[in-house]
Formats: C-alpha cells, structure tokens, sequence
C-alpha cells in the first residue's frame, strides 16, 4: 500500500464513532508498539571482557596494550562463535596463546636469556622456546640458585605452557573445542597464569 492510498477521512470517521474509552485504547496501544519498536532499535549493552571473563580491570591494568587486546579479541570471538553448533574455536585460542606468547616475551625472555640458549631475539620466540628449559630439572633449580623464582613457580609454569602448547597444536592444525577453549581460558585467569608470568 502506498501512502497516498491511505483514505484519511475514513480514519477520521471511524474515529469520531469510537468512544472516548476505544480511543483511549488504540492510543494505548500505538504508544506500546511505539516503544517496543524503540526498545528494538537501542542496541544491547555489551559486556566487557573483564567482565566476561569474570577478572578484575585492576589487575591488568600494567599489562602490555596490545596483549589486552588479544585477550579482548580471544574473548569476543568466542562469544561470536558460541552459538554456533560444533564451532571450532581455534582463533580464540590462538589470540589467547599470542597474548601468552607475548607476556613470555616481556617479562621471561629477559631472564632466560642470561641463562639459555636460543634467546637471542624475542621477537623470534615462541610458547615451546619458554617450555623447553623448564623440562629440565637442572635448569629451574639454577634459576633458584640465581633467586629468580621458586622452584613451584617455574613447575608451575612449565605444567601451563605444556597445556598451552597442546592447545596452540590444535588450533594450528586440528580443531579447538569449546571444552579445550575453557581448560585454556581456566589456566590463563582462573590459576592467574598470565599474573603470575608477570610476577614470576
């Protein structure tokens, strides 16, 4: 129907026959469908990631930009792909490990590279060039005896990037489940991984 097909004086005439209490009626309900169009225009509130992930701003607030915004963009593809029925969540994971990969080359490559070799450059770095000095025993009691860190610490640390790498593995060349994706996300915030890299 177009506009000018709307027979205005009829709508005039039938209003004039309706009653005070029908009027009041049909105002009542254009006024309704007036506002749920207007509540269907306003866009949801979206959650922030911290929230999301159920952290605290506060406690990240010293990390690196651009490792926020990995977590940030781990964090909102997996809530774009949550819907999604068998989704495959691998680029979520892979933002989260780069965010690790990048705390790692912040805050460890210095000191292992007083220790270790292979680290000559951290931008050539990767999750493995991290887990692979702490497969050996020897190597985390001379970070002790050097007084960086506790010998828990780095067991602890290397038991994480052996679950990270496994992960990284996956969304490199399989599938990550949505299972897989929690147990990476579990170990990142909710043992505080990323935290304690930092304080290490």
């Amino acid at each position: 129907m177009k506009f000018s097909d709307i027979d205005f004086s009829a709508i005039s005439r039938m209003m004039d026959n309706m009653s005070d209490e029908e009027k009041n009626k049909l105002n009542d309900m254009a006024q309704n469908m007036m506002n749920n169009m207007k509540q269907n225009e306003e866009p949801e509130e979206e959650t922030d990631f911290y929230e999301a992930l159920n952290i605290n701003e506060e406690d990240y607030a010293d990390f690196p930009g651009s490792v926020l915004d990995q977590i940030e963009a781990g964090s909102d593809l997996e809530v774009y792909y949550e819907d999604v029925k068998d989704a495959d969540f691998s680029a979520s994971a892979l933002f989260y490990a780069k965010a690790t990969l990048n705390m790692l080359r912040k805050y460890i490559y210095p000191v292992f590279k007083n220790f270790f070799d292979g680290f000559n450059n951290p931008s050539t770095t990767t999750i493995y060039s991290y887990l692979y000095p702490l497969m050996n025993q020897d190597n985390i009691h001379k970070l002790f005896d050097e007084e960086f860190g506790t010998p828990e610490g780095w067991m602890e640390l290397k038991n994480a990037l052996q679950q990270i790498y496994i992960i990284l593995n996956r969304a490199e060349y399989d599938f990550v489940s949505y299972e897989d994706l929690q147990l990476l996300k579990d170990i990142l915030f909710n043992q505080e991984v990323l935290l304690k890299i930092k304080n290490i």
